[in-house]
């Protein structure tokens, strides 16, 4: 909180320096909240009130008589540099300027016990905030003045008021310069951030992928980058190890970040691709994705097959595909259904896959 009150004086041109005034037992931690903000002059011990703790700060700003003086609440971090303006225009204009707003709510009074006595009419009546600024000798004066007369007010306003020579102006504040002085406070003021500094949306893209290869006699069978004992003894026919998990995955892949498919990258006509290893040919088109300045959010793979069951093998294909996309396996969805008898999948003819894939570009 401290930081972000510091910085919001900090960034504002008219502002020259910062002095911070804490508690002693708070100096070291206040030293590192505020290391590296520009413009903090000192961060000193304060006294036993905030009157003490301010003349403190007057004390260690020194300056000029006709300088102006921004007196601002550590508990108020959301102050914005319009109210900044607002009170540093009006002590150009009038020789002073505190932040206020008009009271909105009904006001009543009431005993201890709870009973209402009576209206008070708020026309009229300011909910008094700060950023307060008053030219130096003036809050010099009220509170040396205040001081000799053993008078301790609530704030600076209260004591110009009270010594001062000249009237008090108020100036508009802001509903959002919040004081955060409860623990209910807390969540309040983290939803004006994130309003005001909403989160980066990123860029994402969805694509989708499909493949699909005859059984045949005499050939490996591998899916998800793992080699199964086929019960027939069939492996999947195609120019590269066909694994129809991988490939669909690589054309979702491709598909989200608007590249060309497998077919066009691993073409079935180039030897160099013949009986490649799919696993490694997902790895190159990872790298391509990244080029893009796509990371991939996460991928899903349904396997359509009769036999063999692929269950045993899941953890494993999940592994792998994890490793060749920099992912961790949670982000790896990998499920298997069968055709229910129907058409050639249904027949155990062939194996096929659906994949989507989830790419994000910050």
């Amino acid at each position: 909180m401290l930081r972000w009150t510091a910085e919001a004086f900090a960034a504002h041109d008219a502002v020259d320096g910062i002095v911070v005034i804490t508690g002693p037992e708070d100096m070291a931690r206040c030293r590192e909240a505020l290391a590296g903000v520009p413009k903090v002059l000192f961060i000193a011990p304060g006294g036993a009130s905030r009157q003490e703790s301010v003349m403190v700060g007057l004390f260690a700003l020194g300056g000029g008589a006709d300088d102006l003086i921004l007196v601002h609440d550590g508990a108020r971090p959301l102050v914005t540099p319009p109210v900044l303006d607002r009170c540093l225009d009006g002590a150009h204009r009038f020789g002073n300027a505190v932040a206020a707003l008009p009271v909105a709510d009904s006001l009543k009074t009431a005993g201890d016990d709870g009973i209402v006595a009576g209206r008070v009419d708020r026309a009229g009546l300011w909910a008094v905030q700060t950023p307060q600024c008053f030219r130096l000798a003036t809050l010099s004066r009220a509170h040396s003045a205040a001081r000799a007369a053993g008078f301790n007010g609530t704030d600076e306003s209260t004591l110009v008021e009270a010594f001062g020579d000249e009237p008090v102006h108020l100036v508009p504040g802001a509903p959002d310069n919040l004081k955060i002085t409860r623990p209910e406070d807390l969540p309040l003021a983290e939803a004006i951030l994130r309003a005001r500094h909403p989160e980066p949306v990123a860029h994402t893209r969805v694509g989708l992928g499909y493949d699909v290869h005859r059984l045949v006699p005499g050939r490996r069978l591998v899916l998800g980058g793992v080699e199964i004992a086929d019960p027939q003894g069939r492996g999947l026919d195609g120019h590269s190890d066909a694994d129809v998990l991988l490939h669909a995955l690589m054309d979702a892949l491709l598909g989200a970040a608007g590249l060309p498919d497998i077919g066009h990258l691993f073409p079935n006509t180039d030897p160099a691709y013949a009986g490649a290893d799919s696993a490694r040919l997902l790895a190159e088109v990872a790298g391509r994705i990244a080029a893009e300045g796509y990371i991939v959010v996460n991928v899903d793979v349904t396997v359509i097959a009769e036999s063999p069951k692929i269950a045993p093998y899941v953890g494993e294909m999940r592994r792998i595909i994890a490793g060749c996309l920099g992912l961790e396996p949670a982000q790896v969805g990998i499920k298997a259904t069968t055709n229910e008898g129907l058409g050639a999948l249904g027949a155990g003819a062939g194996i096929a896959a659906h994949a989507v894939a989830g790419l994000a570009r910050p």
